[in-house]
């Protein structure tokens, strides 16, 4: 994965099960939190804000790989994976910083949304700017 933007997280007490890992609904925590303070580091935000629109969030998958434990550290690396009408993907893959081990894998999709309206509507092209920029593809990943 080649990442547009990376983001380090402590786990903490609370992030953790009876059983000692993190769980499992944490991971889409984790993607929000490296997607919020992505929005606002690159910019995203503000770009929008003028606009009088928002984002929703469509869908949000992960697939689990290893487990993370109290006092692990994680890097989400976030990639923009493709921008459509009225909606963006977004790609995550979460490490484990202690051994570099891939430990999630996880896909989100973000609808520019006319709260007013109460509809999706399409992405303005300032922010469509921003994020054709952002799009990050390795020589092996496919289109």
């Amino acid at each position: 994965m080649n990442p547009s933007f990376s983001h380090r997280i402590e786990v903490r007490f609370r992030d953790c099960d009876l059983m000692g890992h993190v769980n499992n609904a944490v991971y889409f925590t984790y993607f929000e939190q490296t997607r919020l303070v992505a929005a606002e580091t690159l910019g995203l935000r503000r770009t929008l804000e003028p606009t009088g629109l928002g984002l929703i969030l469509a869908h949000s998958s992960c697939d689990y790989l290893l487990q993370v434990k109290l006092g692990d550290t994680v890097e989400v690396k976030l990639a923009v994976d493709g921008v459509g009408n009225s909606s963006f993907a977004l790609r995550y893959e979460v490490r484990r910083v202690r051994d570099d081990a891939v430990v999630a894998l996880g896909k989100t999709v973000q609808v520019v949304f006319d709260y007013e309206a109460g509809e999706p509507v399409q992405i303005p092209e300032s922010l469509r700017d921003k994020l054709d920029a952002l799009i990050t593809r390795s020589p092996t990943e496919p289109e």
